[in-house]
């Protein structure tokens, strides 16, 4: 009997250690609202070649990616279930080129994690492990440097994050 328990136990255990992708669709996510609210369908971002939105697009394999629509200075993801999420990682990548990004988590309105984080058109992974947010944001820096083969130009990025 003690066996069992401590079987169930540790089933339960890693069941809720698993992290769930937040994929998107063109209306956004039901987890998570980003403001401001941009998503471009991994088919049309395929097609950018040697962009940043094509690399996140083939390591994440959604339907839709997250991008800083207009090269928004600050978007934020905000939590729309009661509670708090986990911010385990995220792909990400600059669009056209490299820059630094800052990375914030937040809970409530009190700022809980920061970090900055360098990106180049190749999609790279943000190891977060911050607990207990109900949002974050990314901002972008002043050091972009557009890529030399790339058709588009500004300060966008594409992101999928786990939660």
């Amino acid at each position: 009997m003690r066996t069992m328990l401590i079987a169930v136990l540790l089933l339960c255990a890693s069941q809720l250690t698993q992290a769930a992708t937040i994929h998107f669709n063109a209306g956004g996510s039901s987890q998570l609202t980003l403001s401001p609210s941009f998503y471009m369908d991994n088919t049309e971002a395929s097609g950018l070649t040697n962009s940043g939105y094509a690399s996140v697009s083939s390591a994440t394999g959604g339907p839709y990616i997250a991008y800083n629509g207009n090269a928004a200075p600050l978007t934020t993801f905000d939590w729309n279930s009661p509670g708090t999420f986990d911010l385990n990682s995220f792909v990400i990548a600059g669009a056209w080129g490299s820059q630094t990004l800052t990375i914030s988590g937040y809970s409530g309105a009190v700022l809980t994690n920061t970090a900055q984080l360098f990106v180049d058109t190749a999609a790279s992974v943000f190891q977060a492990n911050w607990l207990g947010l109900t949002s974050f944001s990314i901002a972008t820096g002043n050091d972009f440097l557009r890529a030399s083969n790339v058709i588009g130009n500004g300060q966008h990025w594409h992101s999928t994050p786990l939660v």
